[in-house]
């Protein structure tokens, strides 16, 4: 389960790699780290974990642990690499991130004006009802949190609410956890005004410098209620799809390289942001390959979605509704005095 790879680079300690994609091992490669690769955690109890990491860590040498995906949030990881001293960030940190009663619980003791920020959701609370979530995508370095993107997650109001901790196959990052209804569309850069943008920026970088978060990328949800923006959760991992693949579709920056830049202490690219996109579910996604590949309006289809690009919202709101077969949801038309997404740090 464990492989090396790579030509080599100035620093001979080699990068370990917990549940990486390809791309990141391909642009750790490029970029000339030695990489050690964990390729899964499934097969493991945590005892075996925590023994096979000291393993691979003491056996290569390993410099700097970096946890992608579900293997970000695991404790024997994050705590192994931190008694190991190969951790970028402190395991209370990313643990923290992970579960969302910690993240209330850090709010509530963070003073009134961040325990009104908290969306209540124990015994006998009545959170507000919402049917509106912001993802807020950010790479951090040294402490310093960039926003890479801000997507809108809108319910579509079919179907019951979702329940759980954390995204779900084939629901991306809008749906579980949340009280979102239905399986939303999802829209970047988010059509909010830039006082919305900038409230919602200040909370999820906020929320992260209260937790103490040093390096990586975190994806955190807001949602968007009549008592203000509320948090929903924060998870120490990049934005999944299909909110990933927009943010690249209108950025044309890649997650992978841009962590592999902060790795590498190379200045990261600001994020322009050209056009807008949308992952708009299908009607019908038993027949999705076929029948949204044949539109010219589709970019891709996957898991019942179609992610459909335009260079204005009006333009897009017109290609969902070709796609949709009746009027696009309001999230997709011109709002506010911009859009999100535009790479201000």
């Amino acid at each position: 389960m464990t492989a090396s790879a790579g030509p080599g680079s100035s620093d001979p300690s080699p990068l370990l790699l917990v549940c990486p994609t390809p791309e990141l091992v391909a642009e750790a490669k490029e970029a000339g780290f030695p990489v050690v690769t964990i390729a899964e955690t499934a097969g493991f109890t945590d005892d075996q974990l925590r023994d096979h990491l000291v393993e691979t860590v003491r056996t290569h040498r390993v410099g700097m642990l970096i946890a992608c995906g579900d293997a970000s949030t695991l404790p024997a990881v994050l705590e192994t690499a931190e008694h190991l001293g190969v951790s970028p960030n402190p395991a209370a940190a990313a643990r923290s991130l992970a579960d969302a009663s910690q993240i209330r619980g850090l709010l509530t003791r963070s003073g009134p004006q961040w325990e009104a920020l908290a969306l209540p959701t124990g015994p006998g609370d009545a959170p507000p009802s919402y049917d509106i979530e912001y993802g807020v995508e950010t790479l951090t370095v040294e402490g310093m949190h960039r926003v890479t993107g801000i997507v809108e997650l809108r319910s579509t109001g079919k179907g019951a609410p979702s329940a759980g901790s954390g995204p779900a196959p084939g629901t991306g990052d809008g749906t579980v956890g949340t009280g979102l209804r239905g399986t939303p569309v999802h829209t970047f850069p988010a059509p909010i005004t830039r006082q919305e943008e900038a409230e919602i920026r200040a909370l999820a970088t906020g929320l992260l410098d209260l937790a103490g978060y040093e390096f990586g990328y975190a994806f955190t949800r807001v949602a968007r209620t009549d008592e203000g923006p509320r948090v929903v959760e924060s998870l120490p991992r990049q934005a999944s799809w299909p909110t990933s693949r927009l943010i690249e579709l209108t950025t044309g920056l890649t997650a992978e390289r841009e962590l592999v830049r902060a790795l590498s202490g190379i200045p990261l690219d600001t994020p322009v942001t050209v056009g807008c996109a949308a992952a708009v579910p299908l009607p019908d996604p038993t027949d999705a390959p076929a029948r949204g590949t044949a539109q010219p309006e589709v970019r891709e289809v996957r898991e019942g979605y179609a992610l459909l690009t335009a260079l204005t919202p009006a333009e897009l709101a017109t290609r969902a509704e070709a796609v949709l077969g009746r009027p696009a949801p309001v999230g997709l038309l011109p709002a506010g005095e911009g859009h999100a997404g535009r790479g201000a740090p």
